[in-house]
């Protein structure tokens, strides 16, 4: 059964794209969809990395055509942030709130594109990158490593090579999604790399006296270790994206392909993954059109994100628009034309691969971040990836000796339900201002597009949001939200069979419930 949900009417500051005229190019151009995993903006060169030689072929590509330095995800963890790619909703619209699969009720960007005669692909990250675990409803090719041969350069060229190949033998163009895993955990540690995993080194090795540590980690030299692996991993990644993008000159297709490079959210450490602080979900994003992108753009005006990745390709690939779609096709901004309305992006967090619902949401603006946290009464812990991480339990040691140290990690565990960054002055959220009076009209302007906005976009948050002066209700909120998630995660279909620790198993007989806003 098909679920839809068409109860709200937008206001006209919230209209959601729907069919728009199409810009007419003489041969459809082939689409190169490039992602890393958990790699924050800032390791790489391009975006002002202090690690020289971290991402060489990255910042090669991102001088091939034009780089955006305000761009966000829209989700801090893996599924749901890719399902927003290839969906055009928010992922309370969409309904991959965590990591189940869900019926969704229109085409996404791969159906679309094989609908208007692509052939599609995909390498790595496969179930986690559409709304169900059904391969075949979206992919003519699927690529899928075991983990021992998944962090491979030459693993990554030889199946998208297979794809191109394919394609042309079809004489179709291609829409490919590959997806490098690096630099997700476990990292690179040489002969102590994870049992199981791949153990290929990066063409570039780094010391730990070469490494600082990162300005959102207290800055003590325990650290150092899992700093500079994560680094060593990053290096791996970008060898990677390397064999991938030599694939298009050496099938001859370059010159009618188009690239665009993201990574799915920030890096596994506290306060980063998992989260909606600005290093958790800005991403780098690289778009390369020969002929069409300029080379050598960077645009440091306007505020871009996930949702605008579909309509961008279904524009620029003459597709028809399947329904509606929260974002807007960046291409005239690629053609070096302003967009209006682009100062604000709202993010959002639900829940993880454990089914304990954490529900935030934020909005980002140029200067500052207003974070809400209906879990942030005291009464729950942090749900983040990086509490099964050396860097969690590094945080934890230092803690009890640290005072400062000792204080910040107890609010990474438990927060307050409302915080404010001034991300200007504080760009790694430090300083929580949001009881200072100075910035009371500041809190007052967030708040109320954030109100806005959820309620434009049928956000199930919202209610928690309105009562969230009264930490009772906000606490029978909450109760609600662990009620549904836990009965929720007792019948769905889950997208990994992975046996986290009291989460109840699905029975893999239904799927979730998408909520479209018309």
């Amino acid at each position: 059964m098909k679920f839809f949900n068409a109860n709200l009417k937008v206001s006209l500051s919230f209209l959601i794209i729907f069919l728009s005229p199409l810009v007419v190019y003489s041969q459809k151009p082939n689409v190169l969809f490039l992602t890393s995993d958990d790699l924050n903006f800032d390791s790489i060169g391009a975006y002002g990395s202090k690690i020289k030689n971290t991402t060489p072929n990255i910042d090669k590509l991102s001088k091939q055509g034009m780089l955006f330095e305000r761009a966000y995800v829209q989700a801090p963890s893996c599924c749901p942030s890719r399902n927003v790619f290839h969906t055009g909703q928010y992922s309370h619209n969409s309904g991959v709130e965590g990591f189940y699969s869900v019926d969704f009720p229109q085409a996404t960007l791969p159906e679309a594109l094989r609908g208007n005669g692509y052939f599609t692909g995909i390498v790595q990250k496969v179930i986690d990158s559409t709304p169900t675990n059904n391969v075949d409803q979206y992919w003519d090719y699927v690529a899928d490593f075991d983990k021992l041969n998944s962090r491979t350069a030459s693993k990554y060229k030889l199946a998208f090579g297979e794809i191109v190949q394919k394609a042309k033998d079809n004489d179709q163009p291609f829409y490919a999604s590959v997806n490098v895993q690096d630099p997700h955990l476990p990292f690179y540690r040489g002969e102590k790399t994870k049992k199981g995993f791949d153990k290929n080194p990066p063409s570039l090795i780094f010391d730990q006296d070469e490494i600082p540590i990162h300005p959102v980690l207290p800055q003590y030299d325990h650290f150092k270790e899992e700093m500079t692996d994560y680094y060593n991993t990053v290096r791996r990644g970008d060898d990677c994206i390397g064999d991938i993008l030599a694939v298009l000159k050496e099938k001859g297709v370059i010159d009618n392909t188009i690239i665009v490079y993201v990574s799915d959210h920030g890096m596994a450490f506290p306060f980063v993954k998992s989260n909606l602080y600005p290093q958790s979900v800005r991403t780098p994003w690289v778009v390369v059109w020969p002929g069409e992108v300029k080379k050598g753009k960077r645009d440091k005006t306007h505020m871009v994100s996930a949702i605008d990745l579909m309509p961008t390709i279904l524009e620029a690939t003459n597709t028809e628009t399947p329904g509606p779609l929260a974002g807007r096709s960046l291409l005239p901004i690629m053609k070096g034309k302003s967009q209006e309305n682009r100062d604000y992006v709202y993010v959002e967090h639900n829940e993880g691969p454990t089914a304990d619902p954490r529900p935030m949401r934020a909005v980002h603006s140029k200067d500052f971040v207003y974070i809400f946290n209906a879990w942030g009464t005291g009464d729950y812990h942090a749900i983040m990836e990086c509490r099964w991480y050396r860097s969690y339990a590094t945080y934890n040691k230092l803690s009890q000796d640290h005072q400062e140290v000792k204080d910040r990690f107890e609010f990474l565990n438990y927060r307050t339900v409302e915080e404010l960054y001034d991300t200007k002055n504080d760009p790694y959220s430090k300083h929580n201002l949001i009881n200072d009076p100075n910035y009371a009209d500041v809190v007052k302007d967030l708040s109320t597009r954030l109100e806005t906005w959820m309620r434009a976009t049928n956000d199930y948050a919202l209610e928690g949001f309105l009562v969230k002066d009264n930490e009772d209700e906000l606490r029978r909120f909450m109760e609600k939200r662990v009620s549904i998630s836990k009965e929720r995660a007792t019948r769905l279909e889950w997208k990994r069979e992975v046996k986290h620790k009291n989460r109840p198993q699905g029975k893999l007989t239904e799927l979730g419930v998408a909520n479209i806003v018309q």
